[in-house]
């Protein structure tokens, strides 16, 4: 089994926080190029979790984000703005239930 690796897409603030972290892989999207970034990213096989502002996800187009609902590879993990608080994403704890097929939290 290889690594995946994890890809951080969304604005500069958020890509450069994660690369301070230690994070290597990030690209900074703008509102106008961010659905032809993300579709790219989603496309290559060596990014395991795609890390993304919500915000910007929830501009892409309805054709996208019912693909999205049924993806199980990569997972996709919707980061809420600065102020903490979150649109409509799932809990991380969602996403992994969705992209193993079971709860890890239940006994």
């Amino acid at each position: 089994m290889t690594k995946s690796k994890i890809l951080v897409i969304g604005d500069a603030p958020l890509v450069m926080g994660f690369k301070l972290a230690g994070l290597e892989n990030g690209i900074t999207a703008t509102d106008a190029d961010f659905a032809s970034l993300f579709e790219d990213a989603l496309s290559r096989s060596e990014f395991g979790i795609l890390i993304t502002n919500e915000r910007l996800l929830n501009l892409l187009d309805w054709r996208m984000k019912k693909k999205l609902e049924t993806l199980a590879y990569p997972v996709v993990v919707p980061m809420p703005e600065y102020s903490g608080k979150s649109e409509a994403g799932d809990e991380i704890r969602n996403l992994i239930k969705r992209a193993l097929g079971f709860d890890l939290g239940k006994k």
